[in-house]
């Protein structure tokens, strides 16, 4: 009890320091967006700011003029100084005059005053300057005044919406690479079962998974054996137990539409086509795993020629022994459940669960609010992506219909037709090419896809740690009731044989809960050597990712735009006597 208020008081005094350091960052915080200059200044320099407030008046004069360039983005410190008449300044998109919300200014416009009067009626008229219209934060040599501590408070709770990585993840140093048991492994050759007789279930696929050596070039398989997606499930479960802690790649699931697929005695091959690729996948990122690919029950699994039954009863091919080894497992996996293992991660759950190490906790709450940043903002991005698809689609399908019509008409009226042939060319190529885009966006957010699958495992990696530590509560407890219990028998003087008896039974105890013990560390150095090779490998393929997709709409907004400018200078060349606007063109 001592050791998990000690970590609960560190995990407090860790957030209020990080609440600090962002106090501090966010004083000075400022967003330019900045508008370049075109055709040798046809357009008014231009750049915009967000928070904070504008002065009355600029800081008195402390330094000679400085000549101003006539492409400067942003105004020298010392060229605003040498307007101290200045009231305001000039809104450059709307040509208007914005002040300071507070009251403290006016806006005027020439000599004349909108607001309070002027006692000065010879004061210039205000010039254009970077800062027009909009806020520009609390930079004192941009014109912004000092941040008050409402101010600051404001925007600390504005952004500090996610916390500072923990150490665990900032001095994470990669291992050594896993030299992998075996090479590469396919899954193909799906082969429907349909069963006879009362206890035979309803058909199923079987698949079969060749296993290759890791330096051999011959390319002959050293292994070969048919499985079905029940083993794949039992496979999971046993490594889980095997390496509890561990992070696994997330397994194929099934989808709503293939459960009432599977239950039906017509299953396509075309689902079965791709559950094999699929499996294939998740069992060539098992075996690279650094904890799953040395587990013995992936061994098991990848080499016993004989059914996966033989020697795990869950997924016997008798219905009595199957039967029987799930009901023995419903019960861990109802505590499971219990023990909540798909609920908000966070120190809550570890805390109640005796939490005692600071970097668990912190690491928890870190991965706790990225988790919920990933499950939030993953669904969307494939959303948008399946709507880039369907854009596709009604593209094309529009520039189809448009081609019907055309040749329609072009029976009556061939100069009527020249339009709407022109229109569908350019929709046809434009709904190919956004259709494109759709399946290059769908490969480029694949590891977005993966990271947000891993989400759950990662939770049920931290379950891992949560079940081991109530084990070692339970462990020590029993330990130290039986230490006390050996205490108060030796102090009543009590029989030697029962001394003796209570003695084996007290060492025999605590060797438990120190072996207990030695696993809830092992448990805990696993998982955040887990979390911080997903960090890694996560911060790699999201960068690649987005570089891809990037590049993808880059290339894709050229094509189209490049579509729509040839289809405009088709309708001219057709039609040269059509005036078309400036403004439409554009």
């Amino acid at each position: 009890e001592q050791q998990r208020k000690e970590a609960v008081e560190a995990e407090r005094l860790r957030q209020e320091q990080e609440n600090r350091n962002l106090s501090e960052s966010s004083n000075g915080f400022m967003h330019d967006l900045n508008l370049d200059d075109h055709h040798n200044g046809d357009y008014m320099n231009m750049g915009m700011g967000v928070g904070g407030q504008i002065p009355t008046a600029p800081p008195p004069a402390a330094a000679p003029p400085v000549p101003a360039s006539s492409y400067q983005q942003y105004p020298n410190p010392q060229q605003q100084q040498q307007q101290p008449q200045q009231q305001g300044v000039m809104n450059a998109m709307a040509g208007s005059y914005y002040y300071s919300t507070t009251g403290a200014g006016q806006m005027q416009q020439g000599q004349q005053t909108i607001g309070r009067p002027s006692n000065n009626v010879n004061t210039p008229p205000p010039q254009p300057s970077v800062l027009a219209g909009m806020h520009v934060g609390h930079n004192v040599h941009l014109g912004g005044v000092p941040a008050s501590s409402d101010a600051a408070s404001g925007r600390q709770n504005s952004f500090n919406q996610f916390p500072v990585a923990p150490s665990v993840l900032t001095n994470y140093t990669p291992p050594a690479p896993f030299d992998p048991l075996y090479g590469k492994i396919t899954v193909n050759d799906p082969m429907l079962i349909q069963g006879s007789g009362l206890f035979s279930g309803p058909p199923h696929w079987t698949y079969l998974v060749t296993v290759y050596g890791k330096n051999d070039t011959s390319n002959q398989p050293i292994s070969a054996v048919r499985r079905r997606f029940r083993h794949f499930v039992a496979l999971e479960d046993r490594i889980r137990t095997s390496v509890p802690g561990a992070i696994l790649p997330p397994r194929p699931d099934k989808h709503p539409a293939r459960a009432i697929e599977e239950a039906s005695a017509s299953q396509s091959a075309d689902f079965a086509q791709q559950r094999a690729q699929e499996l294939s996948f998740y069992l060539n990122a098992l075996v690279r795993h650094p904890c799953a690919g040395m587990a013995p029950e992936l061994k098991l699994f990848l080499t016993l020629q004989d059914h996966i039954g033989t020697a795990w009863p869950e997924v016997s091919s008798s219905a009595f022994t199957r039967l029987t080894a799930v009901g023995a497992a419903a019960v861990e996996k109802m505590s499971e459940s219990v023990d909540g293992v798909l609920q908000e991660l966070g120190t809550a759950q570890q805390v109640a669960a005796g939490e005692d190490s600071a970097d668990i906790l912190a690491l928890a709450a870190y991965e706790g609010r990225r988790i919920g940043a990933v499950s939030s903002s993953v669904p969307k991005i494939e959303s948008a992506v399946v709507l880039m698809r369907e854009r596709g689609d009604r593209l094309g399908a529009t520039g189809l219909e448009m081609s019907k019509l055309s040749k329609d008409v072009a029976w009556c009226d061939r100069e009527l037709s020249m339009p709407m042939d022109v229109l569908s060319s350019a929709l046809l190529r434009c709904g190919r090419r956004t259709k494109r885009l759709g399946l290059e966006l769908g490969a480029a957010i694949s590891p977005f896809v993966i990271q947000y699958r891993m989400c759950r495992y990662e939770q049920m990696a931290f379950a891992d740690r949560r079940s081991v530590l109530k084990r070692r509560t339970e462990a020590r407890s029993k330990a130290d009731g039986r230490a006390a219990k050996l205490m108060m028998n030796q102090s009543s003087m009590a029989y030697p044989g029962t001394l003796d008896r209570m003695e084996t039974e007290a060492a025999m105890y605590d060797e438990m809960a120190t072996e207990v013990a030695k696993e809830a560390d092992d448990v805990a150095l696993r998982l955040q050597n887990e979390v911080g090779r997903i960090g890694a490998l996560r911060v790699k393929q999201w960068d690649s990712s987005m570089k891809v997709i990037a590049s993808g709409f880059k290339e894709a907004c050229a094509e189209n735009a490049a579509i729509w400018e040839s289809a405009l200078e088709a309708f001219k060349r057709e039609f040269p006597d059509v005036n078309i606007p400036e403004a439409s063109v554009s």
